[in-house]
């Protein structure tokens, strides 16, 4: 009888950083690098497909590890996920445990990482993949709502959303870079000053709205203080004219 396998999904890591920075101090220079450019390219390509894969398994369609064939579970953590043409099975709390903390949802950024995808596997001249390259770590979640919340980058070169965002706005640039690429770059800085105004504008609303907050709350112990002196004077009354009864 075979024996049934286990196996964890492994999902596609996120592309380090010092190959994007090696990629932009060679176009700076006017050096074409078509290794780089392919192995910074086929990296997203990779982590874009992993990206993909996790988001349907975290709506109800796994993929088994071996094969690839999608799974359909109902979420129940215990729900034993099975591949039998690959004897494999895992539960459905283990299978998620594997992607989860890996920036694998990437919400916001699907309709760049689609266009990534399609015109990166038709692109041919090593240029015209930079500039796909470029442009698409150069794009922030919510984009095209407006929303600007943080750069997709994160979701695609390791580190976190600041350090990510330092690193794009110390990326190598020079007189030979390709007008197209400093034209990303202009878009991209006018991207980061305008999420940092719309992250101070939430501050701010958000400290308004505890202020008023605090105000009501103060308002209301306030009034609720000043009824119970009422109250207490009110009994004193009571009991100080009773005493004048007594007396008289």
């Amino acid at each position: 009888m075979t024996k049934v396998r286990h196996d964890r999904p492994t999902w596609a890591g996120r592309v380090p950083r010092h190959k994007i920075a090696e990629l932009y101090k060679k176009e700076a220079l006017g050096i074409c690098e078509e290794v780089l450019i392919d192995d910074v390219g086929i990296g997203l390509l990779v982590r874009i497909e992993h990206i993909f894969r996790a988001r349907k398994a975290n709506s109800g369609l796994a993929s088994c590890p071996l094969c690839q064939r999608e799974i359909p579970h109902d979420f129940d953590p215990a729900f034993q996920l099975r591949c039998e043409s690959c004897n494999w099975e895992l539960t459905w709390t283990e299978y998620q445990k594997s992607f989860q903390g890996k920036h694998l949802i990437a919400s916001g950024m699907t309709a760049f990482l689609k266009e990534y995808v399609k015109k990166y596997k038709v692109a041919r001249s090593p240029q015209e993949k930079l500039i796909l390259i470029d442009t698409l770590i150069h794009r922030y979640h919510w984009e095209l709502e407006g929303g600007l919340t943080g750069p997709g980058a994160r979701d695609l070169i390791a580190g976190k959303p600041n350090e990510v965002i330092d690193f794009l706005n110390q990326l190598s640039y020079g007189t030979s870079s390709s007008p197209e690429i400093l034209a990303t770059r202009q878009e991209w800085l006018d991207k980061v000053r305008k999420s940092r105004a719309q992250y101070a504008d939430a501050v701010k609303e958000r400290e308004l709205k505890d202020e008023k907050k605090r105000q009501k709350a103060e308002e209301k112990n306030r009034r609720r203080t000043l009824k119970a002196k009422a109250r207490q004077a009110g009994r004193a009354g009571r009991s100080n004219a009773g005493e004048v009864r007594d007396g008289t």
